[in-house]
């Protein structure tokens, strides 16, 4: 099949895969590749069948890594960039009221707990110069699209766990400060007090805060300790002696619910300034309960990270596109820039309860 047929006869489907694999074979220094891509190039649509290539390799990376905030996160679809109000109607949960023979139905109060977020739009261009195509002998030109599906995962861990402190990630932010926040070293008894704490509340309609699902989040450097505690399958209390009218009680882990564990290895990153990082823990509700903790929002329609690439290359003077590895007109740079719309926030605090150590 000559170089032709494939741009002009093919389904768009397949012209972008072999758009693809023919600026592959010519970054690995395919003689034919390099010849048979300066005749593509003198089509107008090949230069956008290439940049539709790199975007599908994005996506496919971007999906196959799997993140950590989904965990602890609630997701949210919005349809723009402004403020977005997530509302809990309060006073429509509570117990009925007992209606006598003959009586009325009593008005039942209905007020909003209102809580916003917003996405927002975050990416960077990725300028490249023709020395460099020249001198990459490691092939990490063409590694881009993998790079940039990290750093936009990368993004949404870093906004998810950036809630949980102020901007500068020196201390905790000011609602998860609001919160019972314990001096305790992680521990099965202070793990179990939180737990006590969170059972101890009511919601906005004066409903017991159930216990059921909570989260229990730490840092890499708390997650063998907090391993240690939840897996624990016997506790046992008691003397031990064998002497008579000595007793023993064996429990399962100690505790009254079992929280799911997850390590967070971004509160590290995003709050290295934090003098109690690595001694920080936190209880939270699981993102799929009625009143989740945190929020993970994105555009709808651009869900994924976009990638495009600056087609500047200029024409031959003989008539033709120039190879866009060639560099661009002006300065011989190869740019590509990726976009990703993202934003996180704090919800309900019901089920908060953060430990930062002693």
């Amino acid at each position: 099949m000559t170089t032709q047929h494939f741009m002009e006869g093919a389904p768009r489907n397949k012209r972008v895969l072999g758009a693809r694999e023919l600026f592959e074979r010519a970054l690995s220094g395919n003689v034919r590749a390099r010849a048979d891509l300066q005749e593509a190039l003198s089509t107008s649509d090949f230069p956008y069948l290439l940049a539709a290539g790199y975007d599908r390799e994005l996506i496919a990376a971007y999906g196959a890594i799997t993140p950590v905030w989904p965990l602890y996160a609630t997701r949210r679809t919005v349809p723009n960039f402004k403020d977005r109000t997530l509302i809990d109607l309060l006073g429509g949960r509570a117990g009925l009221n007992k209606v006598k023979e003959g009586a009325e139905y009593k008005s039942r109060g209905v007020t909003e707990s209102k809580k916003t977020f917003k996405v927002e739009k975050f990416g960077d261009i990725i300028p490249l110069t023709w020395e460099m195509f020249v001198n990459d002998d490691l092939g990490a030109f063409a590694d881009l699209p993998n790079r940039l599906a990290v750093a936009a995962r990368e993004t949404e861990e870093r906004n998810a766990a950036s809630v949980f402190f102020n901007a500068a990630g020196t201390g905790l932010s000011t609602w998860a400060d609001a919160r019972d926040v314990s001096s305790a070293t992680l521990s099965s008894t202070t793990l179990q007090a939180g737990i006590d704490a969170v059972s101890q509340r009511t919601d906005g309609d004066g409903r017991p805060v159930l216990t059921s699902d909570l989260v229990l989040m730490v840092p890499p450097a708390l997650s063998q300790t907090a391993a240690n505690i939840l897996n624990t399958t016997e506790v046992r209390t008691g003397s031990g002696s064998s002497a008579p009218g000595d007793t023993r009680t064996i429990a399962g882990n100690g505790l009254s619910v079992t929280p799911k564990l997850v390590v967070n290895p971004w509160l590290a990153v995003v709050g290295a300034g934090y003098a109690s990082m690595s001694k920080m823990w936190a209880l939270l509700p699981d993102p799929n309960t009625a009143r989740p903790h945190i929020v993970s929002g994105f555009l709808a329609g651009h869900e994924t990270p976009d990638l495009r690439v600056q087609n500047s290359a200029g024409m031959r003077v003989g008539g033709g596109l120039v190879d866009p590895l060639e560099g661009s007109f002006e300065n011989d740079t190869i740019r590509y820039r990726v976009r990703h719309e993202h934003g996180a926030a704090a919800l309900w605090d019901d089920a908060l309860y953060i430990g930062i150590g002693a």
